[in-house]
């Protein structure tokens, strides 16, 4: 990786790298930057297979820091400071960082540098990067990913994105999670430059589009149920829009493929962030993940581990992780060894399962377990069972994934200790990132059971709608729901009250799914960010509005 942009580095020194809020900086500025930061950290011992948190907002620094880690020869794990401070310090307590990464003490490395030893390239086993996930076992999961895979990830980006010096890759995911480290791939290992959304994030809707038009962005990588919230804008300079983290639908293929490069990417944190890509994509009745990309081996096995037309996705080859951090359990139950290749060599246990095309290509159908993806994000509902259950005033909670109109959405099931319940979304906020926490949380009596005693997830009731009061007032519910907030007055501000695009996107969902709304957008709530000034805008573009009881 270190070597790949090195490269770029040569042959291009005043070429732009990075463009943000804060500064822009060129391939020889970034490369200066981060050598000077390098040395600085090996002067401190940090070496091989050592982790530094990198606990800076998006922007050049944190660009910067990335480099000068890789450079250092450690391994950088991004810590996203939006999240909830304990669930930063569990990361934290759980990773063991050498250093921690802050603004201020990267500015103290660069400082006290007093020269840059020449960076030496990794060692292809060495750890490059940890992300966290979310873990069944209820607390999330650190994947050790090394560099092997990251040459055969830049070749499959160069090939099938059409990714190259001059084109303008934008990274607004959370750093958190490892398509930011694709995104990051995608510009500074083939000589593209890197365009980062502003650190408090990039709206849908308008504010998107005008972002991506003013900084001439040519490659976007979003999940389909965030894309499925964009208005139909023509985003003319967007030559290459890559859907990954779900599975995309039809008819967003044939909303956003016209005119352009549209590619359907997969792969687990586990497999270096990408494994198949399909062809563009043209529409048709099904969307496939593709076939594999370099340095990848897939399998398709039954339940006897057989090869077969139908089953799980095994996947192998240089881009499989070492494993999870201190897990050697759950690294031996999903990494395993792999028959058809070399001696020694692992595959990964996807758990997902797929279906061999005629042409070759695989189309996803779903889960051998209870994982889900919300909003792009790879969510396992016991993580959120562990929190939730976790409260006093819970007996016992479960989570189910509901469908919604914006994709798939959580539903917290839970049988109260006593007859007063808390705002239970308000103590998963405090805990837990916004992706986790559930749109809505239904209290039961009981729960129900399949004939042999086990938890029948699939007999919960569907959430109850509420009963209409006026569109204003049920806005104002939903705001302070979604924000966990006591109550939120006609008049208040969405954003004014903490609200993000993330939980604007939550707030939609509920909306469409409660009210019935369908007319509900996030370009709405961003043009009109109060209840009441929601419900008029609502109001005027939803004709029998009057039918359903509301004023």
């Amino acid at each position: 990786m270190v070597g790949m942009f090195r490269r770029q580095v040569v042959r291009a020194p005043d070429a732009t790298a990075v463009v943000a809020a804060d500064r822009t900086l060129s391939y020889g500025e970034l490369d200066a930057r981060a050598s000077a930061v390098a040395c600085g950290l090996r002067d401190r011992g940090i070496g091989p297979d050592d982790i530094v948190a990198v606990a800076i907002p998006r922007g050049a620094e944190m660009v910067v820091a990335v480099v000068a880690v890789l450079a250092a020869g450690a391994a950088y794990l991004p810590v996203d400071s939006a999240q909830p401070p304990d669930r930063v310090a569990a990361v934290l307590a759980d990773a063991c960082p050498a250093l921690v990464l802050t603004p201020a003490e990267l500015r103290a490395l660069e400082a006290s540098s007093a020269s840059a030893a020449p960076v030496v390239d990794p060692d292809p086993a060495n750890a490059a990067y940890v992300i966290y996930t979310s873990g069944s076992t209820g607390k999330p999961k650190g994947v050790v990913v090394p560099h092997a895979g990251i040459a055969h990830l830049v070749a499959a980006q160069r090939e099938r994105f059409g990714a190259r010096p001059g084109a303008r890759v934008l990274q607004y995911a959370s750093v958190g999670f490892d398509v930011a480290v694709a995104d990051l791939c995608m510009a500074l290992l083939t000589g593209a430059t890197l365009v980062l959304a502003p650190p408090e994030g990039l709206p849908a809707g308008e504010p998107f589009a005008r972002f991506v038009a003013e900084h001439g962005v040519t490659h976007v990588c979003m999940p389909p149920s965030a894309l499925a919230t964009q208005p139909d804008l023509a985003l003319p300079s967007v030559t290459c829009l890559i859907v990954a983290g779900e599975a995309p639908g039809p008819d967003l293929v044939a909303r956003w493929s016209a005119g352009r490069r549209m590619i359907n990417a997969y792969g687990p944190t586990e497999t270096t962030a990408c494994a198949t890509m399909s062809a563009p994509l043209t529409g048709g009745p099904v969307v496939p993940i593709g076939a594999a990309i370099p340095g990848t081996g897939l399998r398709v096995l039954d339940e006897t581990c057989a090869p077969a037309a139908e089953g799980e996705l095994y996947i192998g080859g240089a881009g499989v992780a070492r494993g999870y951090l201190g897990c050697p359990g759950a690294t031996a139950q999903r990494f395993v060894a792999d028959p058809w290749g070399p001696p020694g060599s692992r595959m990964f246990r996807t758990g997902d399962l797929v279906r061999v095309l005629p042409g070759g290509d695989l189309l996803f159908l779903g889960r051998t377990d209870d994982q889900v993806k919300i909003r792009g994000h790879r969510v396992e509902p016991a993580e959120v069972e562990a929190v939730l259950g976790a409260h006093p005033a819970v007996a016992r909670a479960a989570v189910v994934a509901r469908s919604g109109p914006l994709g798939a959405y959580l539903v917290g099931y839970v049988v109260p200790r006593g007859a007063s319940v808390p705002d239970l979304r308000a103590h998963l906020a405090e805990r837990l990132p916004a992706h986790l926490v559930p749109d809505m949380i239904e209290v039961v009596g009981h729960f129900p059971s399949t004939p042999n005693g086990k938890l029948d997830r699939a007999a919960f009731a569907e959430p109850a709608r509420r009963a209409p009061g006026t569109l204003a007032d049920d806005l104002a519910r939903l705001f302070a729901e979604v924000l966990s907030v006591d109550a939120v007055a006609p008049d208040d501000d969405f954003f004014a009250l903490g609200g993000t695009s993330l939980t604007a996107t939550a707030l939609v969902s509920r909306i469409r799914l409660e009210l019935a709304v369908e007319e509900a957008s996030v370009a709405a709530v961003f043009d009109a960010s109060t209840p009441a000034g929601l419900a008029e805008v609502l109001s005027a573009t939803d004709p029998v509005d009057s039918a359903r009881g509301r004023t």
